[in-house]
């Protein structure tokens, strides 16, 4: 028997394993990237703490939380899947659930190298607007701003 996979608002009880979701796939982003990279727990990042306090924020489901995301206004701050869910249609499921909620300009950033997430953003009209480069941790990464011309999804 197939289990309901659901979307739904995210809930304070849901903070353990959304938290262990982000930092299990946040390391996943930077798969293309040489170099040693260190990762800061999510519960220890305060930027990172007051943006999910910030953001509306939704979960898919089915038994366990299997992904989440996440924005603030017009900018996509969240899409992470557990890398054991990963390319199972979470993110697509995630991202067909809150583009009608959205305008046409929404954003994200991403990293260039992250070809996977890149192709996902494409599929969904997502198109990179700039790149720019950031400095993290001693490495200079290359990032595209993917955004959104249309609200095709908004008349749906």
């Amino acid at each position: 028997m197939e289990r309901k996979v659901q979307i739904r608002k995210y809930r304070i009880e849901d903070f353990d394993q959304i938290a262990a979701i982000y930092n299990a796939a946040h390391p996943g982003e930077f798969y293309c990237e040489e170099g040693e990279f260190s990762f800061v727990p999510w519960t220890e990042d305060d930027y990172i703490m007051s943006l999910l306090a910030d953001s509306d924020v939704y979960v898919c489901e089915d038994d366990s939380i299997l992904g989440f995301c996440g924005y603030l206004g017009d900018k996509i701050n969240w899409m992470f899947v557990q890398p054991k869910s990963s390319g199972k249609g979470v993110a697509n499921k995630l991202l067909t659930h809150i583009l009608p909620k959205l305008n046409a300009g929404t954003f994200l950033f991403v990293l260039k190298s992250n070809a996977r997430a890149i192709a996902l953003y494409k599929k969904f009209g997502f198109t990179i607007n700039k790149e720019f480069v950031v400095n993290f941790q001693g490495h200079h990464l290359l990032f595209n701003k993917m955004i959104i011309k249309t609200s095709k999804f908004n008349s749906e």
